[in-house]
């Protein structure tokens, strides 16, 4: 019974943290959609550089240009 207990309310503290996560991710589609475009991007076209200028370009030449578009 002191298993079946811990169960029980291990699953609804997971049920609360999905419960969060619905909410946050219902609010912020948007940008979920453009985190995932953009993190693709990133590992497709700069995967191959060196992290000294995979670095340089995100913060110094992609940022900006997505800020500014």
């Amino acid at each position: 019974m002191s298993a079946a207990e811990k169960l029980v309310h291990g699953l609804a503290g997971e049920n609360k943290r999905w419960n969060e996560n619905v909410k946050y991710l219902s609010t912020n589609i948007k940008s979920v959609i453009g985190d995932a475009l953009l993190a693709a991007a990133f590992v497709s076209y700069i995967g191959a550089f060196s992290a000294r200028l995979r670095n340089e370009l995100w913060r110094l030449t992609w940022l900006p240009d997505l800020k500014n578009k």
